[in-house]
């Protein structure tokens, strides 16, 4: 029973080191990235996938207890690896990476509609912020033309006020000088 188990533990780590080894020439080798990722993210995935089964077992059959964060690090492989190769395709589509093989692609059509939306969006999206803007800007300089009536009215009532009180002084220094005088000519008139 010992060889059968030691056996199997065998065969996966032969799989698995097979299977990366050829997900590593695929990386290499393959034409372009489409084909690239898809090497490394399926066949790197149960390769490194039976390496770590083949751990598992080797650790249980040997009596040093089973391992569940070796299961952990295998459930994460198989959520993340699929997961990444998918997006890592999808940007290289969206950003125009070529195909090494000439295909039909039926996406085409639907991403130049996509696209095109996307565009008028971005363009409404722009005209509409310009005109925020310009909203903005003719209410600043609004603002600012107010506060400058403002400060123009404020000076001219200070101008009035500072005219009448010169006026005012004017008046009382001519009073003033008025009585002086009268005061000498009385003066002048006891003394004589």
């Amino acid at each position: 029973m010992n060889v059968i188990i030691e056996i199997i533990i065998s065969i996966m780590i032969l799989i698995g080191a097979s299977l990366s080894i050829l997900a590593a020439i695929g990386v290499i080798r393959l034409p372009d990235v489409y084909t690239r990722t898809h090497a490394a993210g399926i066949s790197n995935t149960f390769g490194v996938s039976l390496l770590l089964f083949a751990t598992v077992g080797y650790f249980f059959h040997t009596g040093e207890g089973f391992n569940a964060r070796v299961l952990l690090a295998i459930l994460f492989i198989y959520l993340t690896t699929p997961i990444a190769s998918h997006l890592i395709n999808r940007a290289a589509y969206d950003t125009g990476v070529p195909l090494a093989i000439r295909i039909r692609d039926q996406l085409r059509s639907v991403k130049k509609d996509d696209i095109k939306k996307r565009k008028n969006v971005i363009i409404k999206q722009e005209q509409l912020e310009r005109a925020r803007q310009e909203r903005e800007e003719l209410e600043e300089q609004l603002d600012w033309e107010l506060r400058d009536e403002k400060i123009e009215e404020r000076e001219e009532l200070e101008d009035i006020a500072r005219e009448k009180e010169e006026t005012l002084i004017e008046l009382e220094s001519d009073d003033s000088e008025q009585e002086i005088i009268e005061l000498d000519e009385k003066e002048k008139d006891k003394k004589e």
